[in-house]
């Protein structure tokens, strides 16, 4: 912009004038605010010849908005106040300490901005060019002018014009300004105070002109290299460490990335585990569960060495792949062995929890589902754990019996029993002793037989009950156990071989008196619905009702070769021949099997006792129930005596409290003296386990009941089948007879 001086050569003298006129009047002071005012509006008279503010032509553009009065803009809109408007107090001495500065600077010749003199010229671009153009040389006359103590400009109006070489910087206008009750902001390119509109259109006209606008960048690109920020303090500090926050430095991970490649990879994951360890890996870094500088931690350790001991839990130790120490510092081979230890410690815990096998596939009658841990609890339990080889440990199950039978298994691995003793508890009857081999060949029999078990008690839910009703099958027996210990044990009599007794658990909710006793439907096809097709009176020789929609019917008019007989309800109504005798127990489940009375009390005698189609009978069900309702309800004998004798037909009495009922098939078990006892596999479920041990679960054939399309199965049985109970009196009974109801 220096271009502009040589322009104006021909006005320097009326500029010189215009300076010296300015510099010796003395305005007359009327308020605080007057005198700068006056230095900025009072036109200039004298022989200069320079035309006044009333007479000027209107210019537009940026020199009008360069030379408004001052009267014309609000004190407030550029910061100032009428304490910092006046420079001196009556004593002579700055008013303030911003004054004092002020003075200063311009004893050292620095030119306040923001102060636009009056041009002494008609010439309108004249008038733009000395505004507007900051790299004018002040003449000696104008810097006298300009270090005049009483100017009008103060430090905020030196913080408005842009493009004045001398102004300050923005964060030196912030520091100046603050004392002028100017909010403070949060950083130092907010602090400038906002221009009036008028001086924003002159900065915006002025730069019309490219070769104007590029002198006056490279002007402020030199402001800014000459003249660095002041700012200092509070503002400055927070605005770096804000900085510094916003841009955190990137974590570098080496391990993080392979082992999540090496999860997507894995082969035979399920997505349960497979998301388990995405969610625990991601994240981590290199801060690794079992490895660390390059070889595995004491963690690591600990839990190899529990795993290598899963002989000692009935598990198989060969089943979990190990890994062997890094060799190097290959990310690659450290993230592969870190997660193979993670997945031999989550296949541990399934084992331990009962996983191997799936139960439900091994029979229709084993309905167990064994307590597995998600994955994702695995890991998390294992981090936080202080010692892991406990942890591992105390996934198996805690049941008292569970660890009996397990240091009975290690004696017989470590001890060998004697043979005769080993035959005569597993070995069936009529077979005991002198198998060739002896020993080992016993040893290993009841090993088998006790690790079957130890699988069993894996399936069992984890909490028991306080209180609790117990019936093990292949044992005939039903316990009551409060607190651990058994407070009745009974003898029991439990499903035959083709209609078992299914194994499961559930809660017991209602005793009922003098029951009712519905006939299922595999009773009602295969034994009513023949001799009713015959045309006898089965039904009647039995104290047998049947109903329809409620209401009884007459069997004799049905025609039972075209009928369905399970949309019938077959009942026995209550009396001394009722198959459920005087009580039954309610656990509802989807078997629909109860335990109950039965008046057939001489085949609690035979030792090996499976004589009912799936429910279970009690031998002394009164002493069972008062046991039961004493501890519900607080009854004693009397009252339970009192009921049966005195009480209505069909009388439901409500459990306050369910009652946890499981229904068992342990063939060995430790009692109360130390001494190991076994049964014979009834049912052959040992088999089963055994089958699934070894994976070949799939192998099982299992047996589904269809009771559909019965008619043409009924009728080309009775083609063979001839009446062979023709009276109540008879001694011959059908088999079916016999079957359900113990005759």
């Amino acid at each position: 912009m220096r271009p502009a001086l040589t322009l104006l050569s021909g006005l320097t003298l009326s500029a010189v004038l215009t300076s010296a006129a300015l510099a010796t009047a003395e305005p007359e002071r009327t308020e605080a605010g007057d005198d700068s005012r006056s230095a900025v509006s009072a036109p200039v008279s004298g022989t200069t010849g320079a035309v006044s503010a009333e007479e000027a032509p209107e210019v537009t553009g940026p020199a009008t908005a360069a030379i408004e009065p001052r009267d014309a803009v609000d004190d407030e809109a550029v910061g100032l106040s009428p304490a910092s408007d006046s420079p001196e107090s009556d004593s002579g001495e700055p008013a303030t300490s911003e004054s004092a500065s002020e003075a200063e600077d311009l004893e050292a010749g620095s030119e306040p901005a923001g102060v636009a003199l009056e041009p002494d010229t008609d010439d309108p671009a004249a008038s733009v060019e000395a505004v507007a153009d900051p790299g004018l040389d002040p003449s000696p006359e104008q810097e006298a002018a300009n270090s005049e103590p009483q100017k009008a400009s103060t430090p905020e109006a030196a913080a408005v014009d842009p493009l004045s070489d001398e102004s300050a910087s923005p964060a030196e206008a912030a520091e100046i300004g603050s004392e002028e009750a100017a909010p403070e902001q949060e950083t130092a390119s907010e602090q400038v105070p906002s221009s009036t509109p008028e001086a924003a259109e002159a900065v915006e006209q002025s730069t019309d002109d490219p070769a104007q606008s590029e002198a006056a960048e490279a002007d402020l690109e030199d402001v800014g290299s000459e003249q660095p920020s002041t700012a200092s303090g509070p503002e400055a500090t927070s605005s770096s460490d804000t900085a510094a926050v916003a841009e955190p430095l990137p974590v570098v991970s080496k391990f993080e990335p392979e082992v999540l490649r090496l999860i997507v990879e894995a082969e035979g994951l399920k997505d349960e585990e497979r998301d388990a360890l995405t969610a625990f890996y991601e994240g981590r870094g290199d801060d690794l569960l079992w490895i660390e500088d390059g070889a595995f931690n004491t963690r690591a350790e600990a839990a190899m060495a529990e795993i290598q001991r899963a002989d000692d839990w009935g598990l198989e130790a060969s089943a979990f792949e190990l890994p062997s120490p890094p060799q190097s510092d290959d990310p690659a081979e450290i993230a592969r062995a870190e997660l193979k230890l993670s997945l031999a410690v989550l296949k541990y815990a399934n084992h331990a929890r009962g996983g191997r096998i799936n139960p439900r596939q091994l029979s229709n009658y084993i309905d167990r589902e064994p307590p597995l841990l998600p994955p994702s609890d695995v890991l998390a339990g294992i981090a936080q754990a202080d010692a892991v080889d406990a942890y591992l440990r105390g996934l198996h199950p805690q049941h008292p019996q569970f660890e009996k039978l397990r240091q009975a298994y290690l004696d017989i691995k470590r001890n060998r029993l004697p043979v005769e003793d080993a035959e005569a508890d597993v070995a069936p009857k009529g077979k005991a002793g002198k198998a060739k081999g002896g020993n080992k060949a016993t040893d290993e029999a009841k090993l088998r037989k006790i690790l079957h078990n130890m699988e069993q008690w894996r399936w069992m839910p984890e909490d028991l009950g306080r209180f609790y009703v117990w019936a093990n099958v292949p044992e005939f027996t039903l316990r009551v156990v409060h607190n651990g210990e058994t407070i009745h044990s009974e003898r029991l009599i439990v499903g035959k071989p083709d209609t078992q007794t299914p194994i499961f658990s559930d809660e017991m909710e209602t005793i009922v008196f003098h029951p009712f006793w519905g006939v299922p439907n595999s009773i009602k096809v295969k034994e009513i619905l023949p001799g009713l097709i015959r045309g006898g009176n089965i039904l009647e020789r039995n104290n047998l009702r049947i109903q329809y929609r409620g209401r009884d019917i007459d069997p004799a008019r049905v025609d039972w070769r075209r009928t369905d007989i399970r949309n019938f309800h077959v009942y026995q109504p209550p009396g001394p021949s009722n198959v459920l005798g005087v009580v039954k127990f309610l656990f509802p489940n989807k078997h629909a099997v109860y335990m109950h009375d039965t008046p057939s009390k001489h085949l609690f005698a035979n030792s090996q006792r499976m004589f009912s189609h799936g429910c279970v009978r009690v031998r002394d069900p009164l002493k069972f129930a008062e046991i039961l309702l004493a501890y519900d309800k607080g009854w004693d004998r009397s009252r339970v005596d009192w009921v049966v004798k005195r009480g209505p037909r069909d009388n439901h009495i409500k459990l306050d409290n369910k009652i946890p009922v499981h229904i068992t098939y342990f063939t060995a078990w430790v009692d109360d003296d130390g001494k190991l006892k076994t049964a014979s596999d009834v049912y052959g479920h040992e088999k089963l386990i055994q089958m699934g041990l070894e994976g070949k679960a799939h192998l099982i054939a299992r047996k589904k009941e269809d009771l559909g399309a019965v008619q043409a199965e009924v009728v080309s049985r009775l083609a063979e089948t001839q009446p062979t109970w023709t009276s109540p009196s008879s001694s011959r009974q059908p088999d079916w007879v016999r079957r359900v109801f113990g005759h």
